[in-house]
C-alpha cells in the first residue's frame, strides 16, 4: 500500500480542520482595554416597559396618612421575599398603566423609575392626598435571556437598574470555547421597536456605550464558530478536532504496516 496516497488525503483533512479553529485574536477579550482606560462613563436609566411589576413605597412624615398608598405585602418567618413582593406588586399594562390604591390609574410606561416617582409624588400633592410625600419606585422583575455558546444559558433575573454585558456573561459562567466573540447580539425592545446591537468582545469599544448595558428583557445571542456549526455540535473545540485527526492517523498507520 502506497503511504504517500494514504496520509495525503489525512494531511489535507487536517489542514482544513485547523483552518476552523479559533485563533488566538478571536479569543481575548478587551485586547485593546488599555487604550480605553480613564474614559468618562455614561449611565442611561432605563424606562419601564409593559408587564414590569412595581414596588412602590409611599411615606410621609405622618406614616398613617401614607398608609392607604402601599400595597400590604406578607411575610415569609418575618421575612418579605422578593416573590412574594412580586405577586402583590403594581403590574403595568400593555398600555403603560398601573392602579394605585385611592389616585387610580397612573400611566408609568415609557418612564424612568425617578420620573414615574417625580409623577406619583405630584399627584399626591396637587389632589390634596399628602403634603409632603417620598416616593420610591422599583422594577421587581428585572431579568434578561442569554442564549447560544455559553456554559449556563438560560433567563437569569438581577436586582440592578441594569448590568453590564461582561457581568451577564460572567453570570452565564462565561462563554464557551466554541463561542463567536467578535459579534455578541443584543436585542432589546424599546418603544414598541426591536433594536438588535452587534457588539465585538475582543475589542473594549464597546464600553463607553451606555446602550451595551443590559437591561430589563433584554436578549443575548452568543452563535458558535463555523467549526461547531457545521459538524452539527459534534465538535466542541480545536482541541477535539486534533484529538479525532491524530486518533484517524494513528489507525491508518497501524492499517498500513
Amino acid at each position: 500500500m502506497n503511504m504517500k496516497k494514504i496520509l495525503l488525503p489525512i494531511f489535507l483533512l487536517l489542514l482544513l480542520m485547523l483552518q476552523s479553529c479559533t485563533t488566538k485574536k478571536e479569543m481575548l477579550y478587551l485586547q485593546d482595554l488599555d487604550s480605553y482606560a480613564n474614559s468618562t462613563l455614561v449611565y442611561t436609566s432605563t424606562k419601564i416597559q409593559p408587564n414590569d411589576i412595581l414596588k412602590i413605597d409611599v411615606g410621609d412624615l405622618n406614616p398613617v396618612v401614607a398608609a392607604p398608598f402601599n400595597m400590604n405585602v406578607g411575610t415569609t418567618n418575618g421575612q418579605t421575599s422578593v416573590e412574594m413582593m412580586k405577586l402583590s406588586g403594581y403590574l403595568v399594562t400593555p398600555q403603560g398603566n398601573i392602579m394605585m390604591p385611592i389616585l387610580n390609574e397612573v400611566k408609568v410606561g415609557g418612564l424612568t423609575p425617578t420620573n414615574a416617582e417625580q409623577k406619583i409624588k405630584e399627584r399626591l400633592i396637587g389632589e390634596g392626598y399628602l403634603v409632603n410625600p417620598t416616593v420610591q419606585v422599583r422594577v421587581l422583575n428585572n431579568k434578561f435571556t442569554i442564549l447560544g455558546e455559553v456554559n449556563s444559558p438560560g433567563v437569569i433575573p438581577f436586582s440592578e437598574e441594569s448590568i453590564s454585558l461582561l457581568d451577564a456573561i460572567g453570570l452565564a459562567k462565561d462563554l464557551t470555547y466554541s463561542a463567536v466573540r467578535t459579534d455578541i447580539k443584543l436585542i432589546r425592545e424599546v418603544d414598541g421597536k426591536r433594536l438588535v446591537f452587534h457588539i465585538d468582545l475582543t475589542t473594549a469599544s464597546w464600553m463607553n456605550n451606555p446602550n451595551f448595558r443590559i437591561r430589563q428583557n433584554d436578549v443575548i445571542v452568543v452563535e458558535p464558530n463555523k467549526l461547531k456549526a457545521n459538524s452539527g455540535g459534534l465538535i466542541k473545540d480545536p482541541i477535539q478536532v486534533l484529538g479525532i485527526t491524530a486518533s484517524l492517523l494513528a489507525v491508518v498507520l497501524l492499517i498500513a504496516q
